[in-house]
């Protein structure tokens, strides 16, 4: 018996040992840190892969999208695949939208058999939203892609549709990546746009005026949130958050092209007063638009926006009837166009855009260069300035 006793002490002293040699690999303190290492590994890998992401798709930078999404396959950050095919849909569909500017402009539809990037993102959008397993605001994102397939290609009431069937208001809140709010400002043109495209019985005029204050609507928000996006991604290229800063090597900043549809959402709301004969409401639209304070991104269209308000006020303006950059349209030049007050008070933006609060503020100060610095640097040097 004590013999028994003594081999089991020793088998359970050997199977000890054993266990000591073996836990750390598998199991125990060692294994524990290994594996909290690998997990931080992945998520230090995925926080870069998909915090470049974002700031490659608030910047507009489509061909970098595709070797990203080779990094991420490689990766296997993702179960499925579906965040992959949503963004290499969206990167088709904007290089398709890129290259057909002209047809956009004379809506003309695209098809399926002329533009093989445009088919290849539908086909992608439409078995995703058939699976169904998008995260709900990836599924909002694919709804506006959608939309946006349905508008070029002619489809008006299905786009329209898609953007009622998508959350605009998750959009809205705040601490959402800057690319949304480029897709919001998409979202409320393609809408308008829809809107003025589908025809309304003459008999109808009820009905047609409120298409008419919905579209103006749209447009409104558009241009707020359009300018909007510029700002903050303005922010975001000059004061790089920490998740940008250390996601991806310092890179210079990028001027982003707007696109048929950005173009549009920040034009809409102005000329669509302005065609309708609407002078007073449309110069205050413009001069709003001019005090919206400056960003990289909306210098040229600024540029164009000034020699808009120029025109108008010139042609259409006398001395006698002028009213001031910071005031509201005078009484009288609104009643004649059935308004009391303007637009943008009727039609509140949830996030505006922030602006000059004083009249002088709308002229963005050139930033001075290097060499002009040297240069007034010499010229005090030689003609010291009187004090």
């Amino acid at each position: 018996m004590a013999n028994l006793c003594r081999e089991n002490e020793t088998a359970k002293s050997i199977f000890r040992r054993l266990e000591c040699a073996v836990t750390p690999l598998v199991s125990g303190d060692y294994g524990h840190r290994d594996i909290a290492g690998m997990s931080s590994r992945i998520s230090f890998s995925q926080y870069r892969l998909e915090a470049e992401i974002e700031r490659c798709r608030a910047e507009c930078q489509w061909d970098k999208i595709p070797p990203l999404l080779e990094q991420l396959a490689a990766a296997r950050l993702h179960e499925q695949d579906d965040y992959g095919t949503l963004l290499l849909a969206e990167a088709l569909l904007e290089e398709c939208l890129l290259e057909n500017v002209t047809l956009l402009k004379t809506s003309t539809p695209l098809s399926d058999q002329t533009q093989p990037k445009l088919a290849k993102a539908k086909d992608h959008l439409n078995s995703l939203l058939s699976r169904g397993r998008l995260e709900p605001h990836y599924l909002n994102e694919a709804l506006l892609l959608l939309a946006k397939v349905h508008y070029v290609q002619g489809r008006y009431r299905d786009a329209q549709g898609m953007c009622a069937r998508a959350g605009i208001e998750e959009f809205t809140r705040d601490e959402q990546p800057v690319y949304h709010l480029r897709l919001l400002a998409e979202a409320f043109v393609i809408k308008g746009l829809s809107l003025d495209h589908q025809t309304v019985s003459a008999a109808s005029r009820v009905r047609l005026s409120e298409r008419e204050e919905e579209c103006l609507s749209c447009y409104l928000q558009a241009c707020d949130t359009a300018l909007l996006y510029l700002q903050e991604l303005d922010k975001t290229v000059s004061t790089p958050s920490a998740k940008t800063a250390k996601s991806s090597i310092s890179s210079p900043p990028v001027e982003v092209d707007p696109g048929y549809f950005l173009q549009a959402a920040l034009q809409s709301a102005y000329l669509c007063l302005l065609h309708k004969g609407h002078l007073a409401q449309g110069t205050h639209q413009l001069r709003r638009v001019m005090r919206v304070m400056d960003s990289r991104g909306s210098r040229s269209f600024r540029k164009g926006v000034s020699r808009k308000l120029a025109e108008v006020l010139l042609s259409s303006v006398s001395e006698d009837s002028y009213w001031g950059p910071l005031s509201t349209p005078p009484p009288t030049w609104l009643h004649m166009e059935g308004a009391t007050h303007p637009k943008e008070t009727i039609y509140p933006s949830s996030r505006p855009p922030q602006l000059y609060s004083t009249e002088g503020g709308s002229y963005p100060r050139r930033q001075e260069t290097q060499t002009e610095r040297q240069e007034g640097e010499r010229k005090d040097r030689k003609w010291p300035r009187m004090a």
